[in-house]
């Protein structure tokens, strides 16, 4: 497992997460650690671009926290550099375009394979998987969804820890990979699932994002008028709409 390298070409200074020094520490990270040829453990059959690990082994590896992990993952997961398979033992990391960092010729360390040569067939490779992995109609979906998600007002409303925890859960993948979890559902509401998700509030994030706003200040009722405006009747009726206001709040 520790033997052989991988390739990492200049054009990954361009990677959009390159300068988040977490999700970068991660995904390398992950690079290392994918198999590099199909291997059983523990009658499972982890493929080669595959690791089966935790948020705990993770977080231990690197030395991050567990919400640093999820949050890294969530945004990998997000712009198709992995895919997360859950299981109750662990979890199925899969690197997407696996043979990009890593030919055959460089995981058995060939010292004879001349770079020229390892740079043509990591093209070729690359346009192969490309074709394999780009289903218009589940991109198109996968991004549709995450444009739902994480719409303005739901990130002022729920906070982007709760979404990418939401994110993460339902767009986990089918068996056959053909949809997301979502799209198994007969009847389908976002708005409607991401209410009950945050009144469930798993891990408190929710309750975190609401505190927060509250020490901000942004929970406040937004003034009618202006007081300095009012004589004395109006600002008795305005303290009256303002109690009124306060009331449904």
């Amino acid at each position: 497992m520790n033997n052989g390298w991988i390739s990492l070409y200049r054009q990954f200074l361009d990677w959009e997460w390159y300068d988040d020094i977490n999700t970068k520490s991660l995904f390398i990270h992950l690079l290392l650690k994918a198999n590099h040829k199909d291997a059983n453990w523990r009658g499972k059959i982890i493929k080669r671009g595959q690791t089966f690990t935790s948020i705990k082994h993770l977080s231990s590896e690197i030395n991050l926290t567990y919400k640093q992990i999820r949050t890294s993952l969530g945004k990998l997961k997000r712009t198709g550099e992995i895919v997360i398979q859950g299981a109750n033992d662990g979890t199925l990391i899969s690197v997407i375009n696996y043979d990009t960092y890593q030919t055959n010729e460089l995981t058995e360390g060939n010292p004879k394979v001349k770079p020229k040569a390892i740079k043509g067939q990591a093209k070729v490779k690359q346009r192969a998987t490309n074709n394999n992995n780009n289903n218009k109609n589940n991109k198109d979906n996968k991004d549709k969804f995450n444009s739902e998600i994480f719409s303005e007002k739901n990130k002022q409303k729920y906070g982007t820890q709760l979404l990418d925890e939401f994110y993460l859960f339902y767009s986990e993948p089918t068996q056959d990979g053909k949809k997301m979890k979502f799209q198994t559902f007969d009847t389908w509401s976002t708005a409607g699932r991401l209410a009950t998700w945050s009144k469930k509030d798993y891990n408190g994030y929710y309750k975190l994002h609401r505190d927060e706003l509250f020490r901000r200040g942004q929970n406040k009722p937004k003034p009618i008028v202006d007081e300095s405006e009012l004589d004395p009747q109006g600002l008795n009726d305005y303290m009256k709409k303002l109690s009124k206001q306060i009331g449904r709040s």
